[in-house]
């Protein structure tokens, strides 16, 4: 109806001038112009996280690591990305996103020290140089999305950003195995380090990214920082949200590093098919992104949390017990779509549960800290019992080790659980607030 319609105009009119005065970059192609360059470096995280599978057997075969050292090289990663993320969602309410630029130098440096290293104590230094480089990608994103574009297109954001996921671990898994197979360990690092000189080169293009941060009186300071990081810590909701994040990282972190050996070792393809096929969960993940953005808009951020926590639980506890090949690839391709479904689902909630803007840096710079628990333990100790129980086809280690993940997204399904309650429940408490008044 026309009437209708004009009143939809001057309210969309609105919405723009409100997000216009608050600073927010509302016209879409800018938006996702962003959000588009934001989502190369989880390409480059994911990349970083999906190396060790590709290099496994030459590592193992000039160095003689054992199935725990491996695992260990990406629990090291894992750790130093966990350890950097306060720090670095406090820089990003400092500088903005030239935290990005430097933390994108930081992993081209460990790369190069990874490539040319001989021992096990510089393969270590060169995997938490990268680790805590990628650790500025997720707070100082989600910071950066958060102050720069419109709360309604923060969804669509959140959606191309998550995206970059799935298609680091499909150009990892289909490029890598070859690069590996032309030059070894040396190689495969090396094209790394040039995907993250390639990435701080886009970044300092970007005027968003290269912008300096506009102060205000008494923010950005170390105490005004250390302050928030122990406001944000306080808050319970947040908890339950880490809680389901460590959940998803165990899985996306364990899936990646061990799907291909068990698949070689227990189903019988060589490394590099078993690579290539494992880069399926790369392609569902980038769906995922999408299907749990839009779910997300239809459904709620705590639907999507809660199902999608569920079910993961399910795919990877039934992946070692599937027989044959394909239903394996359907189980960790369902799981690994899932670990990106609730992605924005986990990101979008930051934004709601901390008490102002300011705030979500440092929140999501402690969600990828608490992630220590499920991304350092999940692909070690899997590791450690494939060493226990026996990499063979009559053996247990793989049994075990699926069932390990699986303990995380069941803690996960827990706190999705807890963490809808309380939401009805803060709903609640509000809605009979309003009627008293």
């Amino acid at each position: 109806m026309p009437g209708g319609n004009g009143r939809e105009c001057v309210n969309d009119a609105r919405v723009r001038e409100q997000s216009a005065a608050a600073g927010y970059l509302e016209e879409g192609r800018g938006a996702d112009l962003l959000a588009l360059c934001l989502m190369l470096f989880m390409v480059m995280n994911s990349v970083a996280m999906s190396l060790m599978p590709i290099v496994r057997d030459d590592l193992q075969s000039m160095f003689s690591f054992s199935s725990s050292q491996i695992g260990f090289l990406t629990s090291i990663f894992m750790l130093a990305f966990a350890l950097g993320a306060i720090p670095m969602g406090l820089a990003a309410v400092r500088w903005g996103g030239r935290t990005l630029i430097v933390g994108v130098l930081l992993f081209a440096a460990g790369s190069i020290v990874f490539a040319f290293s001989a021992s096990y104590e510089w393969f270590l230094a060169g995997r938490a140089l990268q680790g805590i480089g990628g650790s500025t990608v997720i707070p100082v994103s989600n910071h950066l999305m958060t102050h720069t574009i419109a709360p309604r297109r923060q969804a669509r954001a959140l959606g191309i950003f998550g995206t970059g996921h799935g298609l680091g671990v499909v150009a990892a898994l289909l490029i890598m195995p070859s690069v590996q197979a032309a030059g070894g360990y040396r190689a495969v690092f090396l094209v790394t380090a040039g995907i993250g000189v390639a990435l701080a080169l886009v970044a300092a293009r970007q005027k968003h990214i290269r912008a300096r941060v506009e102060k205000r009186p008494g923010e950005a300071t170390a105490a005004a920082l250390l302050r928030e990081v122990g406001s944000v810590a306080k808050n319970r909701r947040l908890w339950l949200l880490a809680v389901i994040n460590i959940g998803v990282m165990a899985i996306v972190v364990g899936i990646l590093a061990w799907t291909p050996a068990f698949l070689h070792d227990q189903r019988g393809a060589s490394l590099a098919v078993a690579a290539y096929l494992t880069a399926g969960v790369g392609v569902a993940q980038m769906l995922g992104n999408i299907a749990g953005a839009a779910a997300m808009a239809r459904w709620g951020k705590a639907f999507v949390l809660l199902s999608g926590m569920a079910l993961m639980l399910v795919a990877t506890a039934f992946a070692p017990l599937v027989p044959g090949f394909a239903p394996v690839i359907a189980c960790v391709v369902v799981a690994g779509f899932l670990t990106m479904a609730v992605f924005p689902a986990i990101m979008g909630s930051v934004p709601d549960i901390v008490r102002r803007r300011g705030q979500v840096g440092a929140a999501t710079g402690f969600l990828n800290l608490t992630n220590l628990l499920g991304t350092l333990f999940a692909p070690w100790v899997f590791g450690v019992l494939l060493d226990t129980y026996g990499t063979g086809s009559q053996d247990q280690g793989y049994l075990a080790g699926y069932l390990w993940l699986a303990l995380f997204p069941l803690l996960g399904t827990i706190a999705a659980a807890i963490f809808m309650a309380t939401r009805r429940s803060a709903r609640a408490s509000a809605e009979a607030y309003a009627g008293e008044a």
